[in-house]
């Protein structure tokens, strides 16, 4: 046995994809690497890979993760669980303690807010002055919905890498992601990086001559995703009891939760501090939409094997349904628990290891600041969504949070209330009309908005009511009831100073036709009379164009899809097929068996003895390989276990300079896999 047999058990339990291997590779050849696979694709997986190499490179590794501020416990857990490394949190605290030295490896997280308070912080300061380089730096910018801010890590960070590796955010409306990407390398990079490499829709293919990786998840099931329903009476919420005067636009805009829009005569008991179960009872033959969804958490509350998400747009929501739940399951309300900002305690994450029924969490009631703070335990079997966003990345973003230890896609639950005023709100004109915020430009992705039933007809009538909206402000010099309804109506925000006729046919027009142009509908809808029918059929086309492939706006933000396996070229396929013979697989494999076979003797320990003694007799070989010799290289190293602790390194340019490094790593032998394959002893010096 040699050290190599058991270093392999790290990546155990990570996933050793063709895409999440290539990324290592990628960074080995141009020194960067930029992900645009977007959010809940794998981000920590394909990150410990690029962290393995590094760790086995070097004797003293440092490495920094910069990434938001909910995002850093997701990534310490998941370092600590995948590869063992312990990461140190970079914090902002005046009064934290924090050791850091140039002479001894360093794993850091960083939030971004912290980083932009960087020049108040002593430790990013010594590090700075200390002139660092980092091994690996790796820059999440996932999470984020208003596009990246290239001057936070440019002016901030103020350190150079070997490899910078890049998570790039998910879609944001009118940013230009590909030019910050390339702005946040040019100024990390300690090399002299090659950013000539374009990024656009071809970025989708799969190629290992870019540093671009552009691979959405095919693993999933997209099933139609069928909406609960639920109605109120009409005499249940009269207009004239709405709490807030709807003249002065200040609407409940999440749309979810009755009593903070209808001062009804059981709202006094749902503004008490705790509930009873009597109290439960009550709101719950009131509120039509608690009804329905104490029917779909029942089973989960009721099962040893079902964990779920639920969602919220505001805290008051979210106390409400906490006291509901708390009230009803009071025998469980162990396993009930809190994430919303500043309020999760962590330390409750262990119960999601739990075998104890009575302990196991089933339930998380969370906002967006979630993250995968939890994911990373447990597969999640419903993810409810109580309230619902107004931005489709987000609505995304909670689909792809569904855990990492296996299990079937969950039930992605939505309401809609038939009655048109809460959920259905949200859910048919909202989201909808956000629907330039769905996708980035020229970067293929999916968004589950359009695997909501009825969104075809949900499509047809909010272009249909926005075109009146708009013809109408542009015949009339006042129209106070219109511009309050398409203000409440679709959320607009206040920011846009909708207080005139002219302003708001303004903005209608422009709305409109981002959203025609889009669809590639504008002449259906630029007709007098609409034709309703015609139009709810190209919509429909439209939307089954998009679920099944991948989408993106081309540069006049027109939608354009790609086949759902547009990646599998033949780059792709010959990439796959080396696989078999990865050195991770193959490494993992045989560390399994060897962990195996040692822990099945009556004499463990001595044998264990024995083998490590072992440990430093065999000699480390390199076996340089071009581009396109992969799998030739592979076999023949191979042929090189028995007396050599082999590794397969990508071939550079300046070859004798590249000796000099391998030496100085600890090899002693390395060759050029070509024709010839002239040895080079690189210890020559040292006898």
């Amino acid at each position: 046995m040699n050290e190599n047999d058991l270093k392999w058990i790290a990546v155990n339990g990570i996933d050793l994809s063709t895409f999440n291997i290539c990324l290592s590779e990628k960074l080995e050849k141009y020194g960067w690497c930029a992900d645009f696979s977007g959010f809940g694709e794998g981000q920590c997986h394909k990150a410990q890979l690029c962290m393995f190499d590094v760790i086995n490179r070097k004797e003293k590794p440092n490495i920094l993760i910069v990434c938001s501020g909910s995002s850093c416990p997701s990534w310490y857990n998941s370092l600590l669980m995948g590869l063992g490394l312990d990461f140190k949190f970079l914090s902002g605290a005046h009064d934290a303690v924090m050791y850091y030295s140039k002479e001894l490896s360093n794993l850091f997280i960083v939030s971004e807010e912290v980083l932009a308070d960087a020049e108040n912080n002593n430790v990013l300061s010594q590090m700075k002055n200390d002139g660092i380089v980092w091994d690996l730096m790796v820059i999440d910018t996932s999470e984020c919905i208003d596009g990246i801010n290239p001057s936070l890590y440019t002016e901030n960070i103020g350190m150079k890498a070997d490899r910078v590796l890049i998570f790039a955010p998910t879609p944001a409306a009118y940013t230009d992601t590909p030019d910050c990407v390339k702005e946040i390398v040019t100024a990390l990079s300690a090399k002299d990086a090659d950013i000539s490499a374009p990024i656009n829709a071809d970025t989708m293919k799969f190629s290992m001559d870019t540093p671009y990786l552009n691979y959405p998840d095919e693993s999933s099931t997209f099933a139609e995703i069928k909406p609960v329903y639920y109605s109120f009476s009409e005499s249940a919420i009269p207009q004239s009891l709405h709490i807030d005067e709807i003249q002065a636009g200040a609407r409940y805009s999440a749309g979810g939760n009755v009593f903070e829009e209808y001062n009804l005569p059981e709202r006094k008991v749902y503004l008490k501090p705790t509930y009873t179960r009597a109290d439960a009872e009550t709101l719950r033959t009131v509120d039509k939409k608690l009804d329905a969804f104490l029917s779909v958490i029942e089973p989960v509350m009721n099962s040893d094997d079902k964990t779920a998400v639920i969602y919220f747009d505001t805290a008051s929501t979210l106390a409400y349904v906490e006291k509901i739940l708390s009230a009803i399951y009071y025998d469980k309300v162990s396993s009930i628990a809190v994430f919303a900002k500043n309020v999760f305690d962590t330390r409750r994450l262990k119960q999601w290891y739990e075998s104890d029924k009575e302990q196991k969490i089933r339930v998380v009631l969370a906002n967006d600041e979630l993250d995968d703070n939890f994911g990373v335990y447990s597969p999640i079997t419903h993810i409810i969504n109580y309230e619902l966003p107004d931005n489709p990345v987000i609505l995304q973003q909670r689909f792809k949070r569904r855990g990492l230890m296996g299990g079937n896609d969950p039930e992605f639950v939505v309401f809609a209330d038939e009655n048109g005023l809460f959920d259905s709100r949200i859910l048919y004109k909202v989201l909808p009309g956000n629907l330039y915020k769905a996708f980035r430009r020229e970067l293929a992705g999916e968004n589950v908005l359009f695997r909501v039933r009825g969104m075809d007809k949900a499509f047809a009538d909010m272009l249909a009511d926005i075109k009146y909206i708009a013809d109408y402000t542009g015949a009339v010099g006042s129209s106070f009831d219109v511009i309050a309804r398409f203000k409440l109506d679709y959320n607009i925000p206040a920011a846009r100073n909708l207080t005139t006729a002219a302003k708001t046919n303004e903005y209608s027009i422009k709305k409109l036709g981002l959203l025609v142009n889009a669809l590639g509908v504008r002449d259906i809808v630029a007709e007098k009379d609409i034709d309703k029918e015609a139009l709810v059929s190209a919509v429909s086309a439209k939307i089954d164009e998009i679920k099944n492939g991948f989408t993106y706006f081309d540069e006049n933000m027109v939608l354009k899809t790609v086949p759902r396996h547009y990646t599998e070229n033949d780059e792709y396929k010959k990439f796959s097929g080396f696989l078999s013979g990865n050195p991770c697989l193959v490494g993992r494999d045989r560390a399994k068996e060897k962990l195996k076979e040692m822990a099945g003797g009556k004499n463990e320990f001595v044998y264990l003895k024995g083998e490590l003694a072992g440990l430093s007799d065999s000699m480390r070989a390199a076996v340089l390989y071009n581009e396109g010799s992969f799998a030739a290289a592979y076999s023949y190293a191979k042929t090189l276990h028995s007396e050599y602790d082999v590794t397969l390194v990508i071939a550079k340019k300046k070859i004798g300079k590249q000796f000099g490094q391998l030496e100085q790593q600890g090899y002693d032998a390395a060759v050029v896999f070509d024709n010839d394959k002239e040895w080079k002893d690189l210890q020559k010096k040292a006898e």
